[in-house]
């Protein structure tokens, strides 16, 4: 395994500390590690640093995992992500693959061989999703008009915002994609969903779990995350 930079981010202080330490002791003495409790001070290393990993909790205080993952593409970062949760639910199981998660480590695995096995994986720009993932996956997507069945990606993506009620205008802010790209995404899930009013969607995509009031962004990324937004990609 190459040298690299890592950033860890998590809200356990402990936890987060035991990381770095078993990280220290798996990866070449000249690699570089941040950490960070927070989601918006991990996409503010981001910005300021050239990372070739983010390991990251599920639940931040103040964004989801998936998120952040999202914020980092939508910053233009090309960096590999590994979440690594204590418990990955129906919900969180079922979002993975369609999402910018690149490897997924229960917490009860991430302390021995197989954490370094995935990140030599992830540095190698392959994905690591081991067997207890998989079938946690597997089992959420058992429905066969699941969503993940029907939805591409970017909807996939685009959901949550939807279902914070955002109109069209803010979630490209936020994504930094056009806005009638947007209206064509958002149309597109009404008619895979069978929905009828951006009122059935946010109700659905509460219902699902895509919804956390908790995590929702206040508005767009804060100027300071952004690169020169050149045009805006679809």
């Amino acid at each position: 395994m190459l040298p690299c930079v890592i950033l860890c981010i998590d809200d356990d202080a402990l936890l987060l500390d035991f990381l770095v330490m078993r990280l220290e002791a798996i990866t070449p003495a000249k690699t570089v590690i941040f950490k960070a409790t927070t989601g918006l001070e991990g996409l503010q290393y981001a910005r300021r640093h050239k990372l070739d990993l983010v390991i990251l909790d599920l639940g931040l205080p103040d964004m989801s995992g998936f998120s952040v993952a999202a914020a980092l593409s939508a910053i233009g970062r090309s960096c590999r992500v590994l979440l690594v949760s204590g418990n990955l639910t129906e919900i969180a199981a079922s979002r993975l693959l369609g999402s910018q998660i690149h490897g997924c480590l229960l917490k009860s695995s991430a302390h021995g061989p197989e954490l370094k096995q995935a990140l030599q994986e992830l540095v190698a720009g392959r994905t690591y999703f081991p067997d207890d993932v998989l079938a946690a996956v597997a089992h959420a997507r058992k429905e066969p008009d699941h969503f993940s069945k029907i939805l591409s990606d970017r909807e996939i993506e685009l959901l949550p915002y939807f279902g914070y009620g955002w109109p069209n205008d803010r979630v490209a802010r936020y994504t930094r994609i056009s806005p009638a790209t947007v209206r064509t995404h958002h149309q597109n899930i009404l008619v895979k969903l069978k929905l009828h009013s951006r009122e059935e969607l946010m109700r659905w995509a509460m219902k699902k779990g895509f919804v956390d009031f908790r995590y929702e962004p206040e508005d767009a990324l804060p100027d300071a995350l952004h690169e020169d937004p050149g045009d805006w990609s679809v």
